[in-house]
Protein backbone atom coordinates (compact mmCIF):
# COMPACT_ATOMS: atom_id res chain seq x y z
CA UNK A 1 0.00 0.00 0.00
CA UNK A 2 1.48 3.27 -0.82
CA UNK A 3 0.78 5.68 1.88
CA UNK A 4 2.33 9.27 1.26
CA UNK A 5 4.33 10.93 3.83
CA UNK A 6 3.16 14.19 3.41
CA UNK A 7 -0.87 13.05 3.62
CA UNK A 8 -0.94 13.27 7.54
CA UNK A 9 2.75 14.81 8.32
CA UNK A 10 2.34 18.00 6.04
CA UNK A 11 1.17 20.98 7.82
CA UNK A 12 0.86 24.52 5.50
CA UNK A 13 2.71 27.13 7.07
CA UNK A 14 1.56 30.95 5.54
CA UNK A 15 5.15 33.21 5.36
CA UNK A 16 3.31 35.71 8.14
CA UNK A 17 3.09 33.23 10.36
CA UNK A 18 6.83 31.60 9.70
CA UNK A 19 8.47 35.05 10.30
CA UNK A 20 6.06 35.60 13.79
CA UNK A 21 7.20 32.18 15.39
CA UNK A 22 10.36 31.25 14.66
CA UNK A 23 9.28 27.74 15.36
CA UNK A 24 8.22 27.45 11.66
CA UNK A 25 11.77 27.15 10.55
CA UNK A 26 12.19 24.00 11.13
CA UNK A 27 8.26 23.12 10.11
CA UNK A 28 9.93 21.19 7.22
CA UNK A 29 11.53 19.01 9.66
CA UNK A 30 8.38 18.64 11.99
CA UNK A 31 7.39 15.38 9.94
CA UNK A 32 9.79 13.41 11.42
CA UNK A 33 8.68 14.42 15.09
CA UNK A 34 5.20 14.09 14.73
CA UNK A 35 3.85 11.23 15.04
CA UNK A 36 3.84 8.71 12.39
CA UNK A 37 1.27 8.55 9.84
CA UNK A 38 0.68 4.82 10.61
CA UNK A 39 -0.92 5.63 13.93
CA UNK A 40 -4.56 6.00 13.40
CA UNK A 41 -6.10 9.32 14.84
CA UNK A 42 -6.42 12.43 13.65
CA UNK A 43 -4.28 14.66 11.44
CA UNK A 44 -1.11 16.40 13.26
CA UNK A 45 -2.54 19.51 14.93
CA UNK A 46 -0.93 22.88 14.30
CA UNK A 47 -0.06 22.68 18.22
CA UNK A 48 1.68 19.12 17.65
CA UNK A 49 3.68 21.07 15.48
CA UNK A 50 4.65 23.58 17.34
CA UNK A 51 5.53 21.29 20.06
CA UNK A 52 9.12 20.10 18.57
CA UNK A 53 11.91 18.79 20.40
CA UNK A 54 14.22 21.67 22.27
CA UNK A 55 17.00 20.96 20.57
CA UNK A 56 19.06 21.09 24.09
CA UNK A 57 18.60 21.79 27.26
CA UNK A 58 17.17 19.24 29.69
CA UNK A 59 17.90 17.01 26.47
CA UNK A 60 21.66 17.15 26.97
CA UNK A 61 21.02 15.23 30.54
CA UNK A 62 18.71 12.82 28.93
CA UNK A 63 21.27 12.13 26.53
CA UNK A 64 24.11 11.95 29.21
CA UNK A 65 21.92 9.38 30.83
CA UNK A 66 21.78 7.03 27.62
CA UNK A 67 25.32 7.02 27.48
CA UNK A 68 25.96 5.99 30.57
CA UNK A 69 23.60 3.54 30.25
CA UNK A 70 25.04 2.57 26.79
CA UNK A 71 28.65 2.31 28.49
CA UNK A 72 27.71 0.35 31.19
CA UNK A 73 26.26 -2.66 29.24
CA UNK A 74 29.27 -4.04 27.82
CA UNK A 75 29.19 -6.89 26.11
CA UNK A 76 30.93 -9.33 23.74
CA UNK A 77 34.55 -8.41 24.83
CA UNK A 78 35.23 -11.53 26.68
CA UNK A 79 35.73 -13.96 24.36
CA UNK A 80 39.62 -13.39 24.03
CA UNK A 81 40.43 -13.57 27.14
CA UNK A 82 38.29 -16.37 27.92
CA UNK A 83 40.15 -18.53 25.29
CA UNK A 84 43.77 -17.57 26.50
CA UNK A 85 43.52 -17.91 30.16
CA UNK A 86 39.89 -19.17 31.76
CA UNK A 87 38.88 -22.03 28.84
CA UNK A 88 42.08 -22.75 26.62
CA UNK A 89 40.40 -25.98 25.76
CA UNK A 90 36.96 -24.69 24.80
CA UNK A 91 36.89 -24.21 20.86
CA UNK A 92 36.92 -20.10 19.03
CA UNK A 93 33.27 -21.25 17.46
CA UNK A 94 31.75 -22.09 20.97
CA UNK A 95 33.12 -19.16 22.19
CA UNK A 96 32.32 -16.75 19.35
CA UNK A 97 28.07 -18.28 20.37
CA UNK A 98 29.10 -17.27 23.49
CA UNK A 99 30.11 -13.31 22.77
CA UNK A 100 27.08 -13.26 20.08
CA UNK A 101 24.14 -14.72 22.57
CA UNK A 102 23.14 -11.70 24.35
CA UNK A 103 22.73 -10.00 20.81
CA UNK A 104 20.78 -12.71 19.88
CA UNK A 105 18.95 -12.15 23.00
CA UNK A 106 18.57 -8.56 22.35
CA UNK A 107 17.46 -8.99 18.83
CA UNK A 108 14.65 -11.17 19.72
CA UNK A 109 13.20 -9.86 22.62
CA UNK A 110 13.67 -6.14 22.13
CA UNK A 111 10.52 -5.77 20.22
CA UNK A 112 8.92 -6.82 23.52
CA UNK A 113 9.92 -4.06 26.07
CA UNK A 114 10.24 -1.81 22.96
CA UNK A 115 6.37 -1.33 22.78
CA UNK A 116 5.64 -2.10 26.43
CA UNK A 117 7.62 1.08 26.83
CA UNK A 118 5.78 3.04 24.43
CA UNK A 119 2.78 2.23 25.90
CA UNK A 120 3.92 2.85 29.74
CA UNK A 121 6.84 4.63 29.70
CA UNK A 122 10.64 3.87 29.30
CA UNK A 123 11.73 4.71 33.20
CA UNK A 124 10.42 1.24 34.67
CA UNK A 125 11.85 -0.77 31.65
CA UNK A 126 15.15 1.00 32.12
CA UNK A 127 15.15 0.42 36.16
CA UNK A 128 14.98 -3.20 35.09
CA UNK A 129 17.19 -3.68 32.59
CA UNK A 130 19.73 -2.36 34.93
CA UNK A 131 18.91 -4.15 37.99
CA UNK A 132 19.45 -6.93 35.68
CA UNK A 133 22.42 -5.93 34.19
CA UNK A 134 24.18 -4.46 37.78
CA UNK A 135 22.93 -8.10 39.24
CA UNK A 136 24.48 -10.19 36.12
CA UNK A 137 28.01 -8.17 36.34
CA UNK A 138 27.56 -9.65 40.00
CA UNK A 139 27.03 -13.18 39.68
CA UNK A 140 30.13 -13.10 37.02
CA UNK A 141 32.40 -12.94 39.88
CA UNK A 142 31.26 -15.86 41.38
CA UNK A 143 31.02 -17.98 38.05
CA UNK A 144 33.38 -20.95 37.13
CA UNK A 145 32.43 -22.93 34.14
CA UNK A 146 31.24 -22.37 31.11
CA UNK A 147 27.81 -22.93 31.20
CA UNK A 148 27.42 -20.12 34.16
CA UNK A 149 28.92 -17.98 31.87
CA UNK A 150 26.37 -18.57 29.05
CA UNK A 151 23.39 -18.39 30.87
CA UNK A 152 24.85 -15.32 32.63
CA UNK A 153 26.29 -13.00 29.59
CA UNK A 154 23.45 -14.80 27.40
CA UNK A 155 19.86 -14.79 28.74
CA UNK A 156 20.84 -12.57 32.12
CA UNK A 157 22.80 -10.10 29.95
CA UNK A 158 20.40 -10.54 26.71
CA UNK A 159 16.99 -9.93 28.25
CA UNK A 160 18.59 -6.44 30.35
CA UNK A 161 20.00 -5.80 26.78
CA UNK A 162 16.60 -5.96 25.27
CA UNK A 163 15.00 -3.52 28.23
CA UNK A 164 17.61 -0.83 27.43
CA UNK A 165 19.05 -0.65 24.17
CA UNK A 166 15.69 -0.02 22.40
CA UNK A 167 14.91 2.76 24.68
CA UNK A 168 18.27 4.37 24.80
CA UNK A 169 18.12 4.81 21.03
CA UNK A 170 14.89 6.18 20.65
CA UNK A 171 15.25 8.94 23.54
CA UNK A 172 17.37 10.72 21.38
CA UNK A 173 14.39 11.57 18.55
CA UNK A 174 12.13 12.62 21.80
CA UNK A 175 14.47 15.61 22.46
CA UNK A 176 16.14 16.53 19.92
CA UNK A 177 15.28 17.09 16.01
CA UNK A 178 18.19 19.35 14.39
CA UNK A 179 21.14 17.14 16.16
CA UNK A 180 18.87 13.78 16.33
CA UNK A 181 21.62 11.71 14.36
CA UNK A 182 24.33 13.57 16.50
CA UNK A 183 22.86 12.94 19.84
CA UNK A 184 22.04 8.97 18.57
CA UNK A 185 25.85 8.66 17.75
CA UNK A 186 26.89 9.91 20.96
CA UNK A 187 24.51 7.52 22.75
CA UNK A 188 25.37 3.91 20.96
CA UNK A 189 29.43 5.27 20.68
CA UNK A 190 29.29 5.15 24.87
CA UNK A 191 29.12 1.10 24.14
CA UNK A 192 32.37 1.49 22.02
CA UNK A 193 34.24 3.25 24.30
CA UNK A 194 33.61 1.05 27.26
CA UNK A 195 34.46 -2.36 25.29
CA UNK A 196 37.93 -0.58 25.29
CA UNK A 197 38.27 0.25 28.71
CA UNK A 198 36.63 -3.08 30.26
CA UNK A 199 39.68 -5.06 27.65
CA UNK A 200 42.17 -3.05 29.68
CA UNK A 201 41.00 -3.99 32.88
CA UNK A 202 40.67 -7.90 32.13
CA UNK A 203 44.04 -7.69 31.05
CA UNK A 204 45.71 -5.88 34.24
CA UNK A 205 43.43 -7.19 36.83
CA UNK A 206 41.83 -10.33 35.39
CA UNK A 207 38.28 -11.67 35.52
CA UNK A 208 37.17 -12.08 38.87
CA UNK A 209 38.49 -8.33 39.77
CA UNK A 210 37.58 -6.94 37.12
CA UNK A 211 33.89 -7.80 37.11
CA UNK A 212 33.85 -6.62 40.88
CA UNK A 213 34.94 -3.59 39.76
CA UNK A 214 32.29 -2.97 36.65
CA UNK A 215 29.54 -4.02 38.87
CA UNK A 216 30.58 -1.29 41.63
CA UNK A 217 30.86 1.18 38.82
CA UNK A 218 27.55 0.10 37.09
CA UNK A 219 25.62 -0.23 39.82
CA UNK A 220 26.49 3.82 41.07
CA UNK A 221 26.48 4.78 37.15
CA UNK A 222 22.88 3.23 36.02
CA UNK A 223 21.01 4.42 39.32
CA UNK A 224 22.30 8.27 38.85
CA UNK A 225 22.03 7.80 34.91
CA UNK A 226 17.98 6.59 35.48
CA UNK A 227 17.35 10.61 37.50
CA UNK A 228 19.16 11.80 34.70
CA UNK A 229 16.53 10.11 32.14
CA UNK A 230 12.99 11.55 31.41
CA UNK A 231 10.63 11.35 28.90
CA UNK A 232 8.64 14.58 26.86
CA UNK A 233 5.88 12.55 25.78
CA UNK A 234 2.96 13.13 28.23
CA UNK A 235 1.01 9.80 29.13
CA UNK A 236 -1.80 10.78 27.57
CA UNK A 237 0.29 11.07 24.27
CA UNK A 238 1.45 7.19 24.57
CA UNK A 239 -0.82 4.97 22.15
CA UNK A 240 -2.40 1.71 22.82
CA UNK A 241 -0.17 -1.11 21.80
CA UNK A 242 -0.20 -2.67 18.30
CA UNK A 243 1.70 -6.06 18.45
CA UNK A 244 1.25 -6.92 14.81
CA UNK A 245 1.12 -3.43 13.04
CA UNK A 246 -0.14 -4.60 9.55
CA UNK A 247 0.32 -1.37 8.35
CA UNK A 248 4.26 -1.66 8.54
CA UNK A 249 4.13 -4.54 6.30
CA UNK A 250 1.82 -3.86 3.85
CA UNK A 251 4.80 -0.83 3.50
CA UNK A 252 7.30 -1.48 0.77
CA UNK A 253 9.57 1.33 2.48
CA UNK A 254 9.40 -0.69 5.66
CA UNK A 255 10.77 -3.51 3.87
CA UNK A 256 13.79 -1.77 1.86
CA UNK A 257 14.97 -0.97 4.92
CA UNK A 258 14.37 -3.83 6.81
CA UNK A 259 16.22 -5.68 3.78
CA UNK A 260 19.00 -3.43 3.86
CA UNK A 261 20.34 -4.33 7.61
CA UNK A 262 19.23 -8.00 6.58
CA UNK A 263 22.02 -8.00 4.22
CA UNK A 264 24.25 -5.01 5.78
CA UNK A 265 24.58 -7.07 9.30
CA UNK A 266 25.50 -9.95 6.99
CA UNK A 267 28.69 -8.23 5.57
CA UNK A 268 29.26 -6.21 9.32
CA UNK A 269 30.86 -8.54 11.19
CA UNK A 270 33.63 -10.28 9.43
CA UNK A 271 36.50 -8.07 9.46
CA UNK A 272 35.54 -7.31 13.44
CA UNK A 273 35.84 -11.23 13.87
CA UNK A 274 38.75 -12.40 11.59
CA UNK A 275 41.16 -9.44 11.78
CA UNK A 276 43.22 -10.96 14.54
CA UNK A 277 43.49 -14.14 12.67
CA UNK A 278 44.07 -12.05 9.12
CA UNK A 279 46.56 -10.12 10.42
CA UNK A 280 48.47 -13.10 12.08
CA UNK A 281 48.25 -14.93 8.52
CA UNK A 282 49.58 -12.27 6.30
CA UNK A 283 52.59 -11.90 9.21
CA UNK A 284 53.23 -14.89 10.71
CA UNK A 285 55.49 -13.73 13.27
CA UNK A 286 53.02 -10.79 14.94
CA UNK A 287 52.60 -10.94 18.43
CA UNK A 288 49.34 -11.63 20.01
CA UNK A 289 49.20 -7.94 21.33
CA UNK A 290 50.26 -6.82 17.44
CA UNK A 291 47.80 -8.91 15.46
CA UNK A 292 45.09 -8.00 18.53
CA UNK A 293 45.76 -4.23 17.73
CA UNK A 294 43.93 -3.59 14.77
CA UNK A 295 40.76 -4.43 16.64
CA UNK A 296 41.50 -2.47 18.95
CA UNK A 297 41.75 0.58 16.77
CA UNK A 298 38.86 -0.42 14.90
CA UNK A 299 36.77 -0.49 18.24
CA UNK A 300 38.42 3.27 18.91
CA UNK A 301 37.80 4.46 15.56
CA UNK A 302 33.91 3.22 15.14
CA UNK A 303 33.43 5.42 18.57
CA UNK A 304 34.44 9.08 16.75
CA UNK A 305 32.47 7.81 13.25
CA UNK A 306 29.32 6.77 14.90
CA UNK A 307 29.62 10.58 16.98
CA UNK A 308 30.73 12.26 13.61
CA UNK A 309 28.35 10.76 11.25
CA UNK A 310 25.66 11.61 13.45
CA UNK A 311 26.71 15.12 13.38
CA UNK A 312 26.85 14.74 9.49
CA UNK A 313 23.57 13.32 9.31
CA UNK A 314 22.00 16.26 10.89
CA UNK A 315 23.11 18.05 7.79
CA UNK A 316 22.57 15.76 4.82
CA UNK A 317 19.59 14.12 6.36
CA UNK A 318 19.46 10.39 8.08
CA UNK A 319 18.49 8.49 5.15
CA UNK A 320 21.71 9.58 2.85
CA UNK A 321 23.70 9.64 5.82
CA UNK A 322 22.54 5.93 6.21
CA UNK A 323 22.89 5.06 2.56
CA UNK A 324 26.44 6.52 2.22
CA UNK A 325 28.16 4.57 5.23
CA UNK A 326 27.18 1.61 4.22
CA UNK A 327 28.14 2.11 0.45
CA UNK A 328 31.20 3.32 1.81
CA UNK A 329 31.48 0.37 4.41
CA UNK A 330 31.33 -2.06 1.16
CA UNK A 331 34.11 -0.40 -0.56
CA UNK A 332 36.30 -0.40 1.87
CA UNK A 333 36.15 -4.50 2.30
CA UNK A 334 36.09 -4.71 -1.56
CA UNK A 335 39.02 -2.13 -2.45
CA UNK A 336 40.98 -1.56 0.18
CA UNK A 337 40.70 -5.21 2.56
CA UNK A 338 40.99 -7.26 -0.39
CA UNK A 339 44.45 -5.54 -1.23
CA UNK A 340 46.46 -5.12 1.83
CA UNK A 341 49.06 -7.56 2.67
CA UNK A 342 51.56 -5.42 5.42
CA UNK A 343 50.75 -4.76 9.01
CA UNK A 344 50.52 -0.40 8.24
CA UNK A 345 47.69 -1.42 5.67
CA UNK A 346 45.89 -3.53 8.37
CA UNK A 347 45.60 -0.66 10.47
CA UNK A 348 44.73 1.65 8.17
CA UNK A 349 41.93 -0.80 7.28
CA UNK A 350 41.19 -1.40 10.83
CA UNK A 351 40.68 2.73 11.36
CA UNK A 352 38.88 3.14 7.73
CA UNK A 353 36.13 0.50 8.56
CA UNK A 354 35.65 1.23 11.59
CA UNK A 355 34.86 4.77 11.43
CA UNK A 356 31.97 3.60 9.40
CA UNK A 357 31.07 -0.31 9.95
CA UNK A 358 28.95 0.68 12.89
CA UNK A 359 27.64 3.45 11.82
CA UNK A 360 24.02 2.46 10.70
CA UNK A 361 23.06 1.21 14.04
CA UNK A 362 23.52 4.14 15.56
CA UNK A 363 21.42 6.14 12.26
CA UNK A 364 18.71 3.55 12.36
CA UNK A 365 16.69 5.23 14.95
CA UNK A 366 16.68 8.79 13.24
CA UNK A 367 16.02 6.83 10.28
CA UNK A 368 13.29 5.31 11.42
CA UNK A 369 11.97 8.58 13.03
CA UNK A 370 12.53 10.33 9.52
CA UNK A 371 10.35 7.82 7.46
CA UNK A 372 7.35 7.64 10.23
CA UNK A 373 7.71 9.61 13.22
CA UNK A 374 8.90 9.42 16.41
CA UNK A 375 5.61 8.38 18.04
CA UNK A 376 6.44 4.62 18.64
CA UNK A 377 10.17 4.89 18.13
CA UNK A 378 10.87 2.40 20.61
CA UNK A 379 9.02 -0.29 19.42
CA UNK A 380 9.86 0.50 15.44
CA UNK A 381 13.62 0.42 16.69
CA UNK A 382 12.78 -3.01 18.56
CA UNK A 383 11.16 -3.97 15.38
CA UNK A 384 13.66 -3.46 13.35
CA UNK A 385 16.52 -5.35 15.25
CA UNK A 386 14.56 -8.44 14.16
CA UNK A 387 16.17 -7.92 10.53
CA UNK A 388 19.63 -7.69 11.95
CA UNK A 389 19.20 -11.49 13.87
CA UNK A 390 20.22 -14.03 10.59
CA UNK A 391 23.65 -11.60 10.43
CA UNK A 392 24.30 -11.59 13.96
CA UNK A 393 23.84 -15.14 14.19
CA UNK A 394 25.43 -16.79 10.65
CA UNK A 395 27.63 -13.85 9.02
CA UNK A 396 30.62 -14.27 10.60
CA UNK A 397 30.51 -18.02 10.65
CA UNK A 398 29.45 -18.20 6.96
CA UNK A 399 32.54 -15.78 6.66
CA UNK A 400 34.77 -18.03 8.17
CA UNK A 401 33.26 -21.23 6.39
CA UNK A 402 34.31 -19.33 3.08
CA UNK A 403 37.83 -19.23 4.32
CA UNK A 404 38.04 -22.72 5.31
CA UNK A 405 36.11 -23.59 1.86
CA UNK A 406 38.55 -21.74 -0.06
CA UNK A 407 41.67 -22.60 1.32
CA UNK A 408 42.25 -19.68 3.65
CA UNK A 409 41.36 -17.30 0.46
CA UNK A 410 40.87 -13.89 2.13
CA UNK A 411 39.52 -12.41 -0.76
CA UNK A 412 36.90 -14.55 -0.88
CA UNK A 413 35.40 -13.59 2.27
CA UNK A 414 36.06 -9.31 1.58
CA UNK A 415 34.42 -10.14 -1.52
CA UNK A 416 31.65 -12.11 0.26
CA UNK A 417 31.28 -9.51 3.73
CA UNK A 418 31.42 -6.04 1.16
CA UNK A 419 28.91 -7.46 -1.58
CA UNK A 420 26.42 -7.44 0.77
CA UNK A 421 26.76 -4.17 2.12
CA UNK A 422 26.61 -3.21 -1.11
CA UNK A 423 23.63 -5.01 -2.01
CA UNK A 424 21.99 -3.48 1.66
CA UNK A 425 22.89 0.31 0.68
CA UNK A 426 21.21 -0.63 -2.79
CA UNK A 427 17.85 -2.19 -1.55
CA UNK A 428 17.66 1.13 0.74
CA UNK A 429 17.47 3.36 -1.92
CA UNK A 430 13.86 2.49 -2.70
CA UNK A 431 12.86 3.43 0.23
CA UNK A 432 14.71 6.98 -0.31
CA UNK A 433 13.44 7.61 -3.44
CA UNK A 434 9.75 6.43 -2.48
CA UNK A 435 9.98 8.94 0.36
CA UNK A 436 12.14 11.91 -1.04
CA UNK A 437 12.75 11.77 -4.88
CA UNK A 438 14.87 14.85 -5.67
CA UNK A 439 18.46 13.48 -5.41
CA UNK A 440 20.01 16.14 -3.51
CA UNK A 441 17.52 16.77 -1.20
CA UNK A 442 18.45 17.01 2.91
CA UNK A 443 16.66 13.15 4.02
Amino acid sequence: MDTPRSEKTHVEVSADDAGADKTYKYASEACSAAPSIYEKGVPVSVEEIEDLPPDGGRGWLVILGCVIFSGATVWGVTEEYFKAHVFPEASAPLLSTLGSMSGMFMTLLSVIPGKLADRYGYKPFLAAGGFLWTLSMLLCVFATKLWHFFVIMGVIQGLANALVYPLIVALPAQWFLRYRGLTTGIVVAGGAVSSLVFRQMLTALGLKKSFAIYTAIDGTFLFAAWFMISERRKPSDRKKIIWVDRSFFSDPVFWSLGLCFFFTVFGYLSPIFFLPTFAKQKIPNLSDLLSALPVTVLNFSAAMGRTLIGFLADRIGPVNAMWAVITLSGLTQLLVWTFVSNYAGIMAFGIMYGFVCGCFLSLSPAVAAQLWGSGRLAGLSGLMLLFNLPGNSAGAPLGGAILSGTGNNWTAVSCYSGGLQIIGATVLLYARFKREPKVFARF
